[in-house]
């Protein structure tokens, strides 16, 4: 497991390297480069071409940190087994962070590449939210297929403390996130500005709210709950 996850965070470091060795020779010298940009895809901050190139340097060095968390969590997790078992989620999403890790590298690199004149687009920031909405569809489809672990799934003291009350949450949440994976494409594509991120955010976290709710409704009802010998009902 750890092996294919390490295959697949080389692969798109190799191509966030090649992201940054093109952008060496697309971005002029001597200019400011546009850094950041708002919701409506407005170039807010600038920066001269190294200090520009630091910053696409930032998204390599992130996946490389995500990648040893990644590599490490089957390791020192007290459920490792139940995470083994749970492998192909776990590579799911570990691919799909580190494919979306290049997507943004290599969109970033482009938009600085247009220039500070160039016409306002709101274009990234609609891909950024269709690719998080895609990434969400992938977590909803794996996350009845796993076991209880403390670094995959939904992680309350309710469905830590029960594999019923784990299996149950994540066999309702799961679909759940692949309906807010699915709307937040479609958001992605017919809002605007701020309101296509607060409408994104407010449909993810709405669901993993309700998660975490509902975890305890069940939990309370779960025949194997581990209550602990000091827990006090």
């Amino acid at each position: 497991m750890i092996r294919t996850g390490l295959i697949w965070s080389a692969g798109a470091i190799a191509v966030m390297l090649g992201t940054l060795w093109w952008a060496w020779s697309a971005l002029p010298a001597g200019e400011q480069i546009p850094v950041h940009w708002n919701a409506q895809g407005v170039a807010d901050a600038f920066a001269p071409r190294r200090e520009a190139l630091l910053y696409l340097l930032m998204l390599p060095g992130s996946a490389l940190f995500v990648t040893a968390l990644l590599a490490i969590a089957p390791i020192i997790d007290p459920f490792r087994e139940n995470l083994r078992r749970s492998s192909k989620a776990y590579l799911a999403i570990w691919a799909a962070t580190m494919v979306l890790f290049a997507a943004l590298n290599g969109g970033i690199a482009f938009m600085m590449a247009r220039g500070a004149d160039a016409e306002p687009s709101n274009e990234f920031v609609r891909f950024v939210m269709a690719a998080c909405g895609v990434i969400f569809i992938i977590i909803g489809n794996y996350l009845p297929k796993t076991r209880k672990t403390f670094f995959l799934g939904i992680r309350t003291p309710w469905t830590l403390t029960s594999d019923y009350t784990w299996e149950k949450t994540h066999r309702l949440v799961g679909p759940l996130y692949i309906l807010a994976g699915l709307i937040g494409i479609v958001i992605a594509f017919t809002l605007d500005g701020i309101w296509m991120v607060f409408a994104f955010v407010g449909v993810v976290m709405s669901v993993s709210l309700f998660g975490i709710v509902y975890s305890w409704f069940v939990w309370r009802k779960a025949s194997d709950r581990n209550e602990g010998a000091d827990y006090l009902v």
